[in-house]
């Protein structure tokens, strides 16, 4: 099955670029001599008007054969005005270049496929607004954005577009906030987001998410109605007062609304199994508990009163490798200060600390009660993958907890067309990537070990079949962008060769010299030969001479 798997997605492709050679030497007139899949001898096939159909035995490619496409070919002066060698500049440049773009646009089709299935889309609400943001204060939680510059919103894929592309640009945003419908601005800020292979890109942010936070809490220390209660840090609040409790927003109203009266309150709290399974891993399950919860009459904010606020700056976890455990920050410690400025929210602490690099930070957090002031030095961490590029990044190993929940999808109101725009722009990416990588590796800037051959997508088709039809057809596309560009690279035996041939003869007004042509085609097809050996190299030494290699990763102290 593996087998057959892999043959379709190469006869497919294969199929696809020499259709584009055939079907544009059709219309121009030319004769097609010969339209095989495959290498080698003919296996079966039948014969039309003027071409042979086959399958041959080699199926690891293909080709069009085309009357006079060798210029020392000799044509019938009968037949000459269907020869290749005796079109246009133009038409013969359009038969060549029709192969790479029919395997360009191939990917449009297949991504539109696979987007098709997507017939639900995440409601167009604000789930969750990141303090110290562009959108903080202008959009709230639970707010339904109706339009955006005017234009309608049906979806929060849609929100998210449009504030990537805005950067540094206002948006006015009108929302559905309860019976109300509210206009406002928001300036999404300019990010610089790091990209594979070394490249960089713009986009805009504004620190909102569709998913609603939880009902986790954490409980402030000292003598507050909470922790009378029994509550505790990271305590998931399933009820209050007998009434389902699922988002935090929804137990942020109801502790408002409760000016002293005694409720009961369940909830669910975290307790570690270290060693679970035998000792294969940590684990941590939840226990159920019930408290009876009074808080303190008035009206002051809803953290004084109750001793209740956001988990956010509640540190959950940080490895005890980490420059932040070694220099005392554990489990349950809030921050306070972060080189002497209170954090807005723990993302917007997270983005300066690595904007800041390895320098030094200082640190104010509250430990058991009690105020603790530190300083540390965020560490890099190296990392070598499979094929044995080196990787160096500062991170910030300290994480909180602040689980969410996204509403339940609605129908999408437009399948056809968001399929046919994102599969474009799907193509149009996966093409930049292609490109990107062609020039790292002539930069020097990727290694030569991560070029893969036959073998390497044999393995990928194969590793793809757990994902049905639609990891096939990705894995189909991003490899015929791969057939396209790479043919469209100007070595002789290539389609590429051939076009850098009609530029030059465009240029000096004459068709370069046949024995020109044949040194060339030597020269480009013992280049072709050698990049295909070193391709099955890297994939034989990936599955038998460094089987399953892990990447490693080393923090530097």
């Amino acid at each position: 099955m593996d087998v057959l798997r892999f043959v379709a997605l190469i006869g497919a492709l294969v199929f696809v670029h020499e259709f584009g050679h055939f079907v544009v030497a059709k219309v121009l007139g030319v004769t097609v001599l010969k339209f095989s899949l495959g290498f080698g001898p003919r296996v079966v096939g039948f014969r039309g008007r003027e071409t042979d159909y086959c399958l041959s035995l080699l199926p690891f490619g293909g080709f069009v054969k085309l009357l006079g496409e060798d210029p020392g070919e000799p044509v019938g002066r009968e037949q000459l005005a269907h020869a290749f060698h005796s079109q246009s500049l133009v038409s013969r440049s359009a038969i060549v270049l029709a192969g790479p773009l029919m395997s360009l646009a191939f990917p449009v089709l297949l991504y539109f496929i696979v987007m098709l299935g997507q017939t639900t889309m995440t409601p167009p609400r604000i789930g969750t607004v990141v303090s110290g943001h562009p959108a903080d204060g202008r959009l709230l939680p639970g707010d339904r954005v109706l339009t955006i510059d005017g234009r309608p919103v049906a979806s929060f894929q849609e929100i998210r577009e449009r504030i990537a592309t805005s950067p540094g640009r206002s948006l006015r945003f009108t929302v559905e906030r309860g019976a109300r419908v509210v206009d406002t601005v928001v300036t999404p800020a300019s990010v610089t987001v790091e990209r594979p292979l070394d490249a960089v890109q713009i986009v805009g942010r504004a620190g909102i998410s569709a998913a609603f936070a939880l009902s986790v809490i954490a409980v402030r220390t000292g003598d507050s109605p909470a922790l009378r209660s029994g509550l505790r840090t990271f305590d998931l609040i399933t009820s209050y007062a007998g009434r389902p409790i699922v988002r935090w927003m929804d137990l942020e109203r109801a502790l408002q609304a409760n000016r002293g009266v005694t409720v009961p309150v369940s909830y669910l709290r975290p307790q570690p199994v270290l060693g679970a399974l035998g000792g294969l891993c940590d684990l941590e399950v939840q226990q159920a508990g019930l408290v009876m919860f009074t808080p303190t009459p008035g009206d002051g904010d809803i953290s004084t009163r109750t001793g209740i606020e956001s988990p956010d700056l509640y540190v959950a976890d940080l490895p005890v490798d980490s420059a932040e455990y070694e220099m005392g920050l554990r489990r349950g410690d809030k921050i306070l200060l972060i080189d002497g400025v209170p954090p807005a929210s723990f993302e917007s602490m997270r983005e300066s600390l690595l904007a800041g690099g390895g320098r030094l930070h200082t640190v104010s957090f509250r430990h058991e009660g009690r105020e603790v002031a530190g300083a540390f030095e965020l560490r890099a961490v190296r990392w070598s993958d499979e094929f044995g590029n080196q990787f160096s990044r500062v991170l910030f190993r300290t994480d909180h907890w602040v689980p969410s929940v996204v509403e339940d999808p609605i129908p999408h109101p437009s399948p056809v067309l968001y399929a046919l725009v994102h599969a474009t722009k799907q193509t149009g990416e996966a093409i930049v990537f292609v490109g990107l990588y062609v020039v790292r590796l002539f930069q020097g800037r990727v290694s030569v070990s991560s070029v893969g051959g036959i073998v390497t997508i044999y393995d990928a088709s194969r590793s793809n079949a757990s994902s049905g039809l639609e990891g096939f057809l990705w894995l189909m596309a991003l490899v015929s962008v791969n057939l396209g560009l790479l043919n469209l690279l100007p070595i002789p035996t290539l389609d590429g060769g051939h076009l850098a041939f009609f530029a030059l003869e465009a240029a000096v007004g004459r068709s370069v010299s046949i024995r020109a042509r044949r040194i060339a085609s030597v020269i480009g097809l013992v280049f072709v030969v050698i990049v295909t050996a070193i391709g099955l190299r890297n994939d034989l030494w990936r599955k038998f001479g460094n089987p399953r290699r892990a990447p490693v990763m080393v923090t530097e102290p």
